[in-house]
């Protein structure tokens, strides 16, 4: 039991990106057109609608892409929650079983209203069976098979650069000019050898340093688009995710998954997350594609 928990709760990529969920949405919503055209499981053929199999697979394929779209409202009312950070191949199964009960619920309207099932729980009973039939397995076998290959793919990445950060010393080596970044309205002077990462927190800045083996914490009054924009010109530095940018010297490990990345900055702080949708500018930053 305890080793189906841990595939469960594995990263998987999320929602973070909206054109992947209309991506996946329209290849739903295609698929099922097809399957129901050319197919015609379960006798649909008797159920046609004006005795056309396309006009049928067509009624069918369009109510269930109008209501995933409505299940397109959680994503926005909640966004991070299907972050690619938070999410979990047990919570893409959940998304997928959501999809397939609204699948359902949409194909057997149209058929309560045509009059070909039968207005009770065991006609909506009936259409969950098929729908499940048709999509549900079909498309696990495909997110296991995508999943491992995306576990594989960004294990084998993140080896080939933790052999380079072994091989490669990139700590700057100390010098009587140091360079310090600009941080609005801060008066200390923070050296770039000390910085390890930035990340938004609501109306203010979290910085941290490393200083004599030990993590120092700012809290600074200012934007992350303005600490980008005033420090842009230090190439060591990399926003990983929209409130986060780190140091990339200060990077001892490199964790893959198939959400991405995470990053072991410092012994005594929390890995930091790099999202699917930025793992191919970070493998381009440590040169390694």
């Amino acid at each position: 039991m305890n080793w189906i928990l841990a595939i469960l709760r594995r990263p998987h990529p999320g929602y973070a990106n909206l054109g992947v969920y209309f991506a996946i949405s329209t290849t739903t919503a295609a698929g099922v057109f097809l399957i129901l055209s050319f197919l015609q499981p379960f006798n649909l053929g008797n159920r046609n609608i004006l005795g056309n199999p396309y006009i049928t697979a067509l009624v069918y394929a369009g109510g269930s892409y109008i209501i995933m779209l409505i299940n397109f409202f959680w994503i926005k009312l909640f966004p991070r929650s299907f972050s690619d950070e938070k999410w979990t191949l047990g919570k893409e199964i959940l998304m997928c079983i959501y999809q397939m009960i609204s699948i359902a619920t949409a194909m057997w309207l149209i058929n309560y209203i045509r009059g070909v099932f039968p207005p009770n729980i065991h006609g909506y009973l009936d259409m969950l069976w098929i729908v499940v039939s048709v999509g549900f397995f079909p498309y696990l076998v495909v997110l296991l098979i995508r999943h491992t290959y995306l576990v594989k793919r960004s294990l084998q990445k993140a080896a080939t650069m933790n052999i380079s950060l072994m091989l490669d010393n990139k700590e700057a080596p100390l010098d009587n000019d140091p360079q310090y970044i600009s941080l609005q309205r801060f008066i200390k002077p923070i050296d770039i050898n000390t910085f390890i990462s930035a990340e938004s927190k609501g109306d203010y800045l979290v910085v941290n340093i490393a200083h004599n083996g030990k993590v120092e914490e700012l809290a600074v009054t200012t934007t992350l688009e303005e600490f980008q924009t005033e420090n842009e010109h230090f190439e060591q530095l990399f926003r990983c995710r929209d409130e986060v940018i780190i140091n990339k010297n200060k990077i001892t490990w490199v964790e893959g998954n198939a959400a991405g990345y995470r990053l072991r900055m410092h012994p005594k702080l929390p890995s930091v997350f790099v999202s699917g949708e930025k793992a191919a500018e970070f493998r381009k930053q440590m040169d390694y594609c």
